[in-house]
């Protein structure tokens, strides 16, 4: 077919992490870029992320990374202990082991300031244009151009890129085969306070805490005036609207503490609100793309939190689609099937080890015991070493 003219803009769906890096990356590339997100107003749910060297390297070389430095906050490490007895069992170092290493720091940010970051770099560029309140809902492909069908009118456009998160209405538009699938976790989020913390747990440091069917994770953003904390239980829960970013009773989540060392169970008890979120899997799609249709971040991908890398996965994403599009100088029908070959794979195993970290943290009896082994005798550079496969790659090739 002949590839759409490039007359018309590039489309974007959805305006959340992977949608505003998508205008980004490609902005060099196109002369009109649109961006179409649901939303009225922008706005960012959930509290906390983590970037690792392989998103922050990205965001440093599209000037983002400068301007989230204020209100983030550079991770010395992850601390990693026994929720139960609160003994500390390894260290991963990061700061400047990391960053020697890997060539980019890890951070620990905000959602809403990542987003609005991105959102303030977008409206810098004189080509991306930004709609609210247009929910995509369709399109129909043309040899020259893609009709997109949005819940306020037909969009004419060159190419379509749906980066509409994990309840994407575009997705079985591509493809039918799967779909999401409720787990046996739910993900409680909240902000709390700094001076919650005791002593030995305060500064710029990640803590996990494992146990049974549970484990915690806390650490600072704001530039340190607020401690991220989230909770992850083993719980199915079904709920009106898809169990999607709730507000959520503390009552039902202090009772899987209840067994913990004292001082994380004043942590979790100190929040004065929570957020609460279903888990959801999605098996790998047969494909993501469908001539100028291709899909980004959780829309196309969405993988478990184990491994903090949902919305890294989309800012690569992102890159990579940008690299592709400019190797084959903007031909957008040969490069989206180039761009969903190189990170299918990617993308599949980070699945994978997400998942297979979940199952390392929830482990009991015999399991936990030698985990811990492991960890100990596996730790600090060691054990940092064991995730070259994740921080090392460079979406720019």
């Amino acid at each position: 077919m002949t590839p759409a003219r490039r007359d018309d803009p590039l489309l974007i769906a959805g305006g959340g992490i992977g949608g505003l890096s998508a205008a980004i990356a490609l902005s060099g590339q196109f002369d009109h870029i649109r961006i179409l997100e649901r939303e009225a107003s922008f706005s960012a749910e959930g509290a906390g992320i983590q970037l690792g060297p392989n998103a922050t390297r990205l965001l440093r070389r599209w000037g983002v990374l400068e301007r989230l430095l204020p209100d983030g906050v550079k991770a010395e490490g992850i601390g990693i202990g026994d929720g139960l007895t609160g003994e500390p069992v390894a260290t991963v170092p990061l700061g400047d082991v990391a960053e020697q290493r890997y060539g980019a720091p890890y951070i620990l940010a905000h959602r809403a300031d990542l987003q609005k970051t991105l959102l303030d770099t977008v409206k810098e560029l004189a080509n991306v244009e930004i709609v609210t309140g247009h929910t995509v809902t369709g399109f129909e492909q043309f040899p020259d151009e893609i009709i997109v069908e949005t819940s306020e009118k037909s969009v004419r456009g060159c190419a379509l890129i749906a980066a509409d998160g994990i309840w994407s209405t575009l997705r079985n538009e591509i493809d039918r085969s799967v779909a999401l699938a409720m787990t046996d976790n739910t993900a409680w989020r909240a902000l709390v306070d700094p001076a919650v913390l005791p002593d030995e747990m305060q500064g710029p440091w990640t803590g996990l805490w494992m146990a049974k069917n549970a484990h915690l994770v806390h650490y600072p953003v704001q530039g340190g005036n607020a401690i991220n904390v989230v909770a992850v239980i083993t719980e199915r829960w079904v709920k009106k609207d898809r169990g999607w970013a709730c507000d959520a009773d503390p009552d039902v989540l202090l009772p899987h503490f209840e067994r913990w060392d004292k001082r994380l169970r004043d942590i979790v008890g100190s929040a004065k609100s929570w957020r609460k979120w279903t888990l959801f899997d999605l098996a790998p799609l047969k494909r993501w793309s469908m001539g100028a249709v291709t899909l980004l971040g959780d829309a196309a991908h969405p993988v478990p939190p184990f491994l903090a890398q949902g919305g890294a996965l989309a800012i690569e994403d992102a890159a990579v689609l940008a690299r592709t599009l400019a190797h084959y100088d903007g031909d957008i029908w040969r490069a989206l099937p180039e761009y969903e070959i190189a990170r299918i794979g990617r993308t599949a195993r980070m699945r994978y080890e997400s998942r297979r970290m979940g199952n390392i943290y929830h482990m009991s009896g015999l399991s936990r015991r030698v985990r811990d082994f492991f960890l100990r005798r596996h730790a600090d550079e060691a054990l940092l070493k064991k995730f070259d496969w994740l921080y090392r790659f460079d979406a720019l090739g």
